[in-house]
């Protein structure tokens, strides 16, 4: 995606080192993949969306800094929502990976230098929850959020679902081909077929973590060495899947299910599957984007502001439409062709139980030899 409103690539203070050397301390792996370039400062106040409300004079003027893993073309566009309502803050916002603001984050607790952090990862923002990088927020906003989405303190909260899904090529796959379960990517008749992301991606560890919570150590062990077997094509992020995908260099790709969307907006050949839907399977796999507002940040009021902001009918349609992911708030339309996920059977986890089981998960993926 192209970077419209960036100011300028920030000196890393040495982070890729330094990512590898926290996330493996607090169990994370050591990077994830990020959604746009890395680490880099924007002035998002100039994007432009029609207002969607008359702007509130009581609201604080000031600051915001805002670390994020979204992509700037997503970003953009919330944050100029969230200025047609409160002209008075400003908002600069620091794009990188999820591992990346991760380890800066920590490197900065004891200086905190942002005010919220929102990324695509739940296992990091559980991960950073757990070492004390949060503050509780205890807004409306957070709270009529259901419980399986947040933290019990609202030290973080989901703002977006999006479901893992099968994406393949119909140019390539014909109907009565098509898998109906993730599983199936591991029968040989796939091999060389198929693409995925790889054990650094925040999404498909979570995946890992709900198979094996729902099918169990041996069964997950085989799906991985399964696609390991049909050497499956794994890649540093989704965007990379699915671009293969509608290349036709693959038939199939396992994504979460807004980058079949961006694709078929693209023009691709690209058809999508919702697996796992029979009778007593496994159920559809769901993932999160999240927010916290990171605790002694320098603007603790604007920070309430903007998460209440994004979980505001106003800012979840942003969501909704720019990016065709499925809103916290039930109440929000969905963008066009994308169901309903009331039309689904879901796997049984919640997202904030995901992380205690993510030790034992990753270590079967490695013994496995998931890379």
């Amino acid at each position: 995606m192209k970077d419209s409103g960036s100011r300028g690539i920030l000196v890393r203070y040495g982070l890729l080192g330094v990512v590898a050397l926290v996330l493996v301390a607090c169990g994370m792996p050591a990077a994830t993949a990020p959604e746009q370039a890395p680490l880099a400062t924007t002035d998002a106040t100039s994007a432009t969306v029609a207002p969607t409300a008359a702007p509130r004079s009581t609201a604080p003027s000031g600051e915001l800094i805002v670390y994020t893993s979204r992509a700037e073309a997503l970003f953009k566009p919330v944050v100029a929502a969230f200025n047609s309502v409160y002209p008075a803050i400003t908002v600069t916002v620091l794009n990188g990976s999820s591992g990346e603001l991760a380890a800066k984050i920590l490197e900065e607790q004891a200086n905190p230098q942002a005010d919220v952090l929102i990324n695509s990862d739940v296992l990091t923002i559980e991960s950073l929850a757990a070492q004390g990088v949060f503050a509780p927020n205890d807004t409306p906003e957070v709270l009529a959020v259901p419980a399986g989405f947040r933290a019990d303190d609202g030290s973080w909260v989901a703002l977006t679902l999006r479901p893992r899904v099968i994406m393949y090529n119909t140019d390539l796959v014909q109907p009565d081909e098509l898998p109906t379960t993730m599983a199936e990517l591991a029968d040989p008749k796939w091999r060389g077929a198929v693409g995925s992301a790889n054990s650094t991606n925040g999404a498909m560890m979570a995946q890992l973590v709900a198979m094996r919570a729902g099918l169990g150590d041996a069964a997950t062990e085989a799906f991985i060495r399964g696609l390991l077997a049909n050497e499956t094509q794994f890649f540093g992020s989704h965007t990379d899947v699915r671009k293969a995908v509608g290349a036709g260099e693959l038939k199939l790709g396992l994504v979460n299910h807004y980058y079949y969307h961006l694709s078929k907006a693209e023009g691709a050949p690209v058809g999508i599957i919702y697996p796992d839907q029979e009778d007593g399977g496994l159920g559809l796999i769901v993932n999160s984007t999240n927010a916290g507002m990171v605790k002694s940040g320098p603007n603790p009021a604007a920070a309430r502001l903007f998460v209440a902001f994004m979980l505001s009918a106003e800012g979840q349609r942003v969501y909704a439409e720019q990016n065709f992911e499925y809103p916290i708030d039930d109440d929000v339309a969905l963008a066009t062709g994308v169901p309903p996920l009331n039309g689904y059977r879901r796997n049984a986890i919640t997202l904030k139980t995901m992380w205690d089981d993510l030790e034992p998960t990753k270590a079967l993926a490695q013994a496995a030899g998931l890379p």
